[in-house]
């Protein structure tokens, strides 16, 4: 972004940032033997666009998914949330086919030039509680989201980031732990 940009105001959106993702496979043995927990889905989220390119591109994400899921008995469905983004959510009992789906959507994404638009990934667990780790695609970290309530169990996500500290790439600002109410995975 040059000086000109900046004095009228105009900014880039930082690019997404997909290699990290595949971090959660590693840190899931953990999180399955450490914490008993068993996963319950994942999904993905991104900006769509009002333009044929990004409709070709959804076109596409749409293709892939129904010949990849097929392969891996993966459960797929697109839908909207209450904001208006997309979501890719994906259901399998093999934790490795979610990550690499996830990946494969998120790099077909990048490959239209449509990165930007990419805003998280999501993984949700189930223990004692619900617990979502959320991949921050422009900061490329992980950080914890436990709703309790209408409220967040602080708590527990502060002890879900000092367990999977060294296994993770997590999100140092806790600022940046943006709460994601209503996900639909």
């Amino acid at each position: 972004m040059g000086f000109l940009d900046t004095l009228l105001g105009k900014s880039k959106l930082p690019k997404s940032k997909t290699e990290k993702l595949f971090a959660m496979s590693t840190a899931y043995v953990t999180i399955n033997t450490s914490l008993d927990m068993k996963q319950d889905g994942a999904g993905i989220c991104f900006k769509p666009l009002d333009a044929s390119r990004f409709r070709s591109a959804e076109l596409e994400i749409s293709l892939l998914l129904k010949e990849s899921c097929k392969e891996t008995n993966t459960l797929f469905k697109m839908q909207k949330d209450s904001y208006g983004y997309l979501w890719v959510i994906l259901h399998d009992n093999d934790f490795e086919d979610l990550v690499t789906t996830l990946y494969l959507v998120s790099e077909t994404l990048k490959e239209h030039n449509f990165g930007e638009q990419l805003l998280c990934a999501v993984f949700k667990f189930r223990g004692e509680s619900t617990v979502y780790w959320i991949y921050n695609f422009k900061q490329a970290s992980y950080y914890p989201f436990v709703p309790k309530g209408k409220e967040r169990a602080a708590s527990y996500e502060f002890r879900m980031r000092s367990i999977l500290d060294r296994e993770l790439p997590i999100e140092k600002d806790v600022l940046r732990w943006y709460p994601l109410w209503d996900i639909p995975v």
